[in-house]
């Protein structure tokens, strides 16, 4: 066994594992070496990145951990040349340990390599470039940003200089939350104009929303006179207390704004002065609009290109765009009447997710759409009262998977749905959709331009067949069938169908041969 002594210096770096000795035998093989280190009670670091029972470690631990090995391998290097290669035995690994706190490094040891301590640790972030930096530190928390920001002054300066955002405190008591606001607050003063691109919140209002919602709503402003482009808020209330913030005028005329996400419960009116802007994304969810929001949006937004409402309670929605490509609506067992009336010379896109409760069927709902290059439509759901769609004739690709309302049948108005697209080429039915409007005896739809049909369907059972000549009859252009079969296991197997080749060549079909 060496002495210790003569690796004592090694042993004493600060970002190195002690080597309380070695073992040297020269043998058979030539010289064997074994390094001998002390106890390492939480393990070395191979067990924490690739052992799966342990957690895994954030990158806010991890950028230390790498430039305290970095320092602890230039110390070894810079020894001079005097004795034996000090090296692992297994002459590739290191044998790194992680300290518990967490601004010390991790401890290494390499093979071929002896060396004396190095100097204090140096700030290897410096010399990142911005944009990477900037990337690594969008990924971390809030949190973990602030940490950052305390390690050198360049470091201070990517704390403060961070263009991407996000604020959240979904999860934590009322003490915890207020610490948060006081941090954010200092951070936000602290910014000045620096550039933000993404400006995230995702709040959950304790108590009383007054003073949050100040602060909050002085966080949104600045985020706009910094130039943000995706402003993101959900904000969660406390039911108990009733009352909902309102957002700053000035986020509707942000003319760096290109996205907006609003998930709240707060009421969005209609600006009482003109203004443009030019945002191009906008999703609201669970929102309260008045009528006039979405003629606001007809007369502001001119580069708007997407749209999606997600549950929003509103009495009349009217949006006439010239640059709107793809709308969404998502609508789930909202009891309120609403008309929504869409109409665009570029829109490309429709989503509707319509789901009704039977108790508000008697309720008035409308949907009237002008899309005359619609290229895509999928409709999933129920029916409104009334829809008027117009005549898709530019359309390719049509999804409709349609529900029944308990035991109600009534889908009066669904064949004038289908007739509204009679020049799709690709369209998609769920086996629902193909009983209700396809019944024996019922008049087929003129679908001339279809060439691809598929079908959702349980099984092919023999009270479905009826249903799929009457829709086949109104394809002469079919080419492809395609029929995606998707058992239930809560149900008896189905017995097999009793329409067999004979059957389907005495329909005549064109698409059959």
């Amino acid at each position: 066994m060496a002495c210790r002594g003569s690796i004592s210096r090694c042993g004493n770096h600060p970002n190195l594992v002690k080597l309380p000795g070695y073992c040297s035998i020269n043998g058979e093989r030539g010289i064997q070496r074994l390094l001998v280190y002390e106890y390492m009670p939480i393990r070395s670091l191979d067990d924490h990145l690739f052992n799966r029972t342990l957690n895994s470690l954030p990158w806010i631990t991890r950028l230390p951990i790498m430039l305290g090995a970095a320092q602890a391998r230039i110390g070894l290097s810079t020894r001079g040349t005097g004795s034996p290669g000090v090296i692992c035995s297994n002459k590739n690994k290191a044998k790194p340990r992680i300290m518990e706190h967490m601004h010390k490094s991790l401890a290494t040891a390499t093979s071929q390599a002896q060396g004396a301590c190095a100097d204090p640790m140096v700030d290897r972030l410096s010399s990142v470039p911005c944009k990477v930096a900037h990337q690594i530190l969008s990924l971390v928390s809030f949190k973990d940003l602030t940490r950052v920001g305390s390690m050198s002054k360049r470091c201070r300066e990517f704390y403060l200089s961070t263009p991407s955002l996000t604020f959240s405190s979904l999860y934590g008591n009322r003490q915890q939350q207020l610490h948060l606001l006081n941090c954010i607050d200092r951070y936000m003063i602290r910014r000045r104009d620096d550039k933000i691109k993404s400006f995230r919140i995702h709040w959950r209002f304790s108590a009383g929303i007054s003073e949050e919602s100040f602060r909050m709503m002085t966080w949104i402003l600045i985020a706009v006179r910094c130039n943000v482009e995706v402003l993101d808020l959900e904000l969660r209330l406390n039911t108990k207390d009733g009352a909902t913030p309102e957002l700053p005028p000035c986020i509707y005329c942000c003319e760096s704004l290109r996205s907006m996400l609003l998930n709240t419960e707060t009421i969005l009116k209609a600006p009482f002065f003109a203004c443009s802007n030019n945002l191009q994304y906008l999703k609201l969810t669970s929102v309260r609009m008045d009528d006039g929001f979405g003629k606001w949006i007809s007369g502001s937004c001119k580069c708007i290109k997407e749209r999606l409402l997600d549950n929003v309670h509103v009495g009349s929605f009217t949006i006439e765009s010239s640059s709107l490509e793809s709308f969404t609506l998502l609508y789930c067992h909202n009891s309120d009447p609403c008309h929504f009336s869409i109409s665009g010379e570029k829109l490309a896109e429709i989503n509707i997710e319509w789901e009704n409760n039977k108790a508000s069927s008697s309720i008035t709902r409308s949907l009237n759409v002008y899309a005359p290059n619609l290229k895509y439509l999928k409709w999933i759901g129920n029916l409104l009262n009334y829809q008027n769609l117009g005549k898709f004739m530019c359309l390719e690709k049509a999804h409709i998977f349609l529900k029944r309302q308990g035991d109600d049948d009534d889908f009066d108005n669904a064949f004038e749905v289908l007739c509204s697209f009679y020049r799709v080429k690709s369209l998609v039915l769920s086996e629902e959709t193909i009983e209700v409007l396809f019944r024996e005896g019922s008049m087929p739809a003129p679908l001339d331009g279809t060439t691809y049909l598929g079908m959702h369907i349980k099984s092919l059972t023999d009270d479905l067949v009826p249903a799929m000549v009457s829709l086949l009859r109104g394809m002469p252009n079919l080419k492809t069938l395609y029929i995606n079969s998707y058992p239930s296991l809560n149900i008896v197997k189905p017995k097999a169908c009793g329409f067999k080749r004979k059957f389907w060549k005495s329909q005549n079909l064109d698409c059959i041969h």
